[in-house]
């Protein structure tokens, strides 16, 4: 089964709050964010596996526009450690047009997907056991 890599990219928000987000290599999108510092999912998620249709982050992943991605609406409150999606407050509600939770979510990684560097996008798959070059005689 093929694997592709997963880089993550540090981001701060005008109010200083740092977050994290992780690039599939397969698709080339965000699959995965966090606020603040995480070494241990960093440390976790390096890579996807993806074979044909299927991919193994397909049911807990933020690339939305993927094809592979299965992650429905209430999966994603579920990810904001929400047990159903919530109301945004009327301020951010009118910033992000959206009053949902959740919605506000998708809208926030599309806007920072924007930024990814086109290196990131489309890697090719990780070689598990690369061929050692043998030294020229």
């Amino acid at each position: 089964m093929p694997k592709y890599p997963i880089t993550w990219l540090d981001y701060k928000l005008p109010t200083g709050k740092q977050f994290a987000v992780a690039v599939c290599g397969s698709s080339g999108m965000i699959c995965h964010m966090y606020l603040g510092s995480d070494v241990v999912r960093r440390a976790f998620i390096r890579q996807v596996n993806v074979e044909g249709e299927n991919c193994g982050g397909a049911q807990h992943c933020l690339a939305f526009e993927c094809p592979l991605n299965h992650t429905g609406k209430e999966h994603i409150a579920h990810m904001l450690d929400m047990h159903e999606d919530e109301m945004l407050d009327e301020e951010t509600a009118k910033i992000w047009g959206t009053e949902s939770v959740a919605d506000s979510l998708v809208k926030f990684v599309e806007a920072v997907s924007k930024q990814i560097p086109e290196a990131l996008k489309k890697e090719p798959p990780i070689e598990e056991n690369p061929k050692e070059e043998k030294p020229k005689a």
